[in-house]
């Protein structure tokens, strides 16, 4: 899950502090090695140079010997080893060098003078302490600083983007049938709301409210072109009925009112659907109903579609009952799912089988017709998608099949092998009784 901005804040601002820290202890740590290199440096130098003035005064002036300076003074021709001088000083030649010695920073100065030579080393053991404690010191100070300075600036952005983040969450959070304008009002979002914020939950407001009128209209439109297609249809169902009982009517016109009959129900099945979608934001009152007699219905649909094709007499229609779940939802809109289901298989198979199979968690219509590649299962409940070679089919498209049965919590999974047929499953959970 993509993390929320006042997460991606802190951890920029976690980031921000403990780099600087790091640089700001680097810097130090740089500073005072440098600064105690250029301070010895300069003090052993400062010592032999007071070494030549005295001794060119009296010769028999000492070189120096205190806790931090050690001087040795090897007159010309005397072995140094002689004169006291030690062994890791013999192969120093003239001029400063660094000594390399455990727990402790040195300089050795070589300076060639009048009448020998002087070796003259120097160290900080108490300067060394005391520079690596003022380090540590000044690095948990400035640390510590660097962090409260970081930990402020983030409260202060955290309080700048709070808005916007309560903004998104509710929006995120909104229920497309019942949207909260109140919950984006900038009076009521906490932080530092500021003009952008105003702009943002207005743009926001206009927004929802555009939809939401957007959605009244299309419902409202939906209810009432259904329900004025519902008296035509009506008609015609009654009319074809009559017609039908005439005992001295033709073959032929037999033929043609059955026709007519199932592009009736055909209609009827796509107004139902129409009538149940846009109820979807009403509070459902389901009703309790057997699934088998629901996909009895429909293999007596499929059926009647069956006699009306030539080649009828090669593709075989039946009902398997593995289960009896009972439902709780519409009766109308599986009716009207299942019936697709089987006009598809019915349609699209020209020899062969059609099983609607019912179990206890779902209801499958296998068909072993001509079967759909990869790619046109993967669009195939997109809206208006038709693949070329599917062109023919009549009813509803497998898009609205699929949001008709997730109204009722039910999910509708097809699975297709070209050429050898394909498999279209509802599933849903049935209800028990205790």
């Amino acid at each position: 899950m993509p993390q929320g901005l006042p997460r991606k804040l802190r951890r920029v601002f976690a980031l921000q502090a403990l780099l600087a820290v790091v640089a700001v202890v680097a810097c130090l740590y740089v500073s005072t090695v440098v600064g105690r290199g250029m301070l010895a440096s300069q003090w052993v130098r400062a010592e032999a140079d007071r070494y030549w003035v005295e001794s060119a005064r009296d010769p028999a002036f000492p070189a120096p010997w205190t806790s931090s300076v050690h001087g040795y003074f090897v007159p010309a021709g005397t072995d140094p080893a002689d004169a006291g001088v030690p062994e890791t000083y013999l192969d120093a030649g003239p001029g400063l060098h660094r000594m390399q010695v455990p727990g402790a920073s040195q300089r050795l100065l070589v300076e060639d003078g009048p009448g020998g030579r002087l070796y003259m080393r120097i160290a900080f053991p108490l300067l060394d302490h005391a520079g690596l404690w003022s380090l540590l010191i000044a690095s948990l100070l400035t640390g510590g600083a660097i962090t409260m300075v970081s930990w402020l600036s983030y409260r202060i952005a955290r309080r700048m983007v709070l808005p916007v983040t309560t903004l998104a969450a509710q929006v995120a959070s909104w229920d497309p049938r019942q949207l909260d304008l109140d919950a984006i009002d900038p009076e009521r979002l906490p932080g530092a709301v500021g003009r952008e914020v105003h702009l943002l939950g207005g743009a926001l407001r206009g927004l929802a409210e555009r939809t939401q009128a957007f959605i009244r209209r299309e419902r409202d439109f939906t209810r009432e072109a259904s329900h004025e297609l519902r008296t035509p249809l009506t008609v015609v169902r009654v009319a074809t009925d009559m017609l039908r009982r005439d005992p001295e009517l033709p073959q032929r016109m037999q033929r043609s009112l059955d026709r007519l009959q199932v592009a009736a129900r055909d209609m009827e099945a796509v107004v139902d659907a129409l009538l149940i979608l846009a109820r979807e934001d009403e509070p459902g009152n389901g009703e309790e109903f057997d699934a088998l007699d629901v996909a009895t219905e429909a293999v007596n649909v499929g059926q009647v579609l069956l006699d009306e094709l030539p080649d009828a007499a090669m593709v075989r229609l039946a009902l398997v009952e593995r289960g009896a779940p009972r439902l709780r939802g519409s009766r109308r809109a599986l009716a009207v799912i299942l019936e697709q289901l089987v006009r598809n298989a019915c349609t699209f198979t020209v020899e062969g089988t059609v099983d609607v199979l019912v179990e206890d968690d779902r209801v499958e219509v296998r068909d072993t017709g001509v079967g759909m590649e990869r790619d046109v299962i993967e669009r195939a409940f997109e809206p208006f998608y038709r693949a070329d070679q599917y062109v023919g089919g009549r009813g509803l498209g497998l898009a609205v099949v699929r949001r008709l049965a997730a109204r009722f919590g039910w999910s509708v999974d097809i699975d297709s092998t070209p050429g050898k047929g394909t498999n279209a499953a509802v599933r849903f959970q049935p209800r028990r009784d205790p």
